[in-house]
């Protein structure tokens, strides 16, 4: 069993709820536009 302190603790809950926070909706969109600009620039 692995004990963490206080701020571990912190750091992860942190880092989860910023991970709950991206939806799926928005990494396609950004997906959409990187490839748009991509074959934009050629």
């Amino acid at each position: 069993m692995i004990t963490l302190s206080a701020d571990e603790v912190a750091l992860l809950r942190a880092i989860l709820t910023a991970l709950r926070g991206i939806k799926i909706r928005d990494i396609d969109k950004a997906l959409v536009i990187l490839s748009k600009a991509e074959r934009g620039g050629r």
